[in-house]
């Protein structure tokens, strides 16, 4: 009985030795001075996301007792660099339990900024995709795309500026983009918007843009639409910044609109002007868009016929945008292609 015992405990296969948890190696403290302030951190995360401390933390050591970054006494330089920016990408790099659990981290515009240009000097490339991700959702004016677009590379920022600048309306004042922009750019720009304005008259455009987000109550100019509609027609959807879903039948001396005033034979439209909503057409069916049905403001709650609407914020037409985009590539392509490769 005991022999039996014996033998079967003795057929069981001992598990082997337990395979211990992945070393997590958090690496040692190294000490920057960025200005006159130093800081201390664990070096991992800078070896981690920037090719730059990493190819520096593996250089020899040599034969120095006092090894830059080992303590505070002896710290790594980092000359041309501001501590405020460097605070920043520290909080980035290394956020704290509450970021964490909360997700209460939040940055200020010019802090992002700095996060971006440390991130892109150092090569830290996810640093600098999460910062150009979160500064795009901030409001940013033509002139700054361009500005912070060639500054920091981002080729998104700087052909979307320069686009806007040559379709905006009114045109900016020569002067403003001289400063910003040097007087060799700024004329070239000029130029390139002088081009657009003579196609555009040549090719003799029905309307200069045409959105359901311009179309405004006649009482209090608030917007009408607050979101797409479906068109009465065919039931496309229509987005409320659609520029190439809408446009208005026949020509300017359209009987739908009326004003005091001329109608402007070029540029855009003043907000004075009334549109009768019968003659805005969808351009996937050729067919009135938008219902004869009275429309009640959602802001003054006056009601409105299908005649009496304000135009509001027209801007440059989808044919001015396509014809400017293109432009810009021709004069500016090769620099747009420089900045893309920065985020390959």
């Amino acid at each position: 009985m005991s022999t039996a015992s014996h033998e079967s405990s003795s057929d069981v296969t001992s598990p082997g030795p337990i395979a211990g948890r992945k070393r997590i190696q958090w690496g040692s403290i190294v000490f920057f001075k960025v200005e006159e302030t130093v800081f201390e951190a664990p070096r991992y995360r800078f070896a981690e996301h920037s090719e730059v401390f990493d190819a520096m933390f593996h250089l020899p050591a040599g034969t120095d007792v006092n090894v830059e970054g080992t303590d505070e006494d002896h710290p790594i330089v980092l000359e041309g660099y501001q501590a405020a920016h460097f605070e920043v990408l520290l909080k980035v790099l290394y956020p704290s339990p509450d970021d964490s659990i909360f997700g209460i981290f939040e940055l200020e515009k010019e802090e992002w900024l700095g996060v971006l240009n440390l991130s892109t000097r150092w090569s830290m490339k996810k640093i600098r995709a999460h910062a150009i991700k979160e500064l795009s959702k901030l409001s940013m004016s033509p002139l700054e795309k361009v500005v912070l677009g060639r500054d920091h590379q981002v080729a998104t920022w700087f052909r979307a500026g320069l686009t806007e600048l040559i379709t905006e309306h009114p045109i900016r004042p020569l002067d403003e983009i001289k400063s910003q922009l040097g007087a060799d750019m700024a004329c070239t720009l000029l130029w390139i918007q002088v081009e657009i304005l003579q196609k555009n008259n040549q090719d003799d455009l029905v309307f200069p843009g045409l959105t359901l987000g311009m179309v405004a109550c006649w009482h209090c100019s608030a917007p009408m639409f607050t979101g797409s509609q479906n068109c009465t027609s065919c039931s496309g959807e229509i987005a409320l910044d659609d520029w190439s879903a809408l446009y208005v039948a026949d020509r300017w001396d359209n009987v739908g609109f009326r004003s005091k005033a001329p109608y402007p034979t070029t540029g855009p439209a003043p907000s004075t002007f009334t549109i009768n909503l019968e003659y805005v057409m969808c351009r996937k069916c050729l067919k009135m868009a938008i219902s004869k049905s009275n429309r009640t403001c959602p802001k003054c709650s006056v009601a409105t016929t299908v005649n009496h609407y304000r135009l509001v914020r027209v801007q440059a037409s989808v044919d001015s945008r396509s014809g400017a985009s293109q432009r810009i590539l021709e004069e500016y392509g090769d620099e747009i292609v420089r900045y893309e490769l920065c985020d390959q």
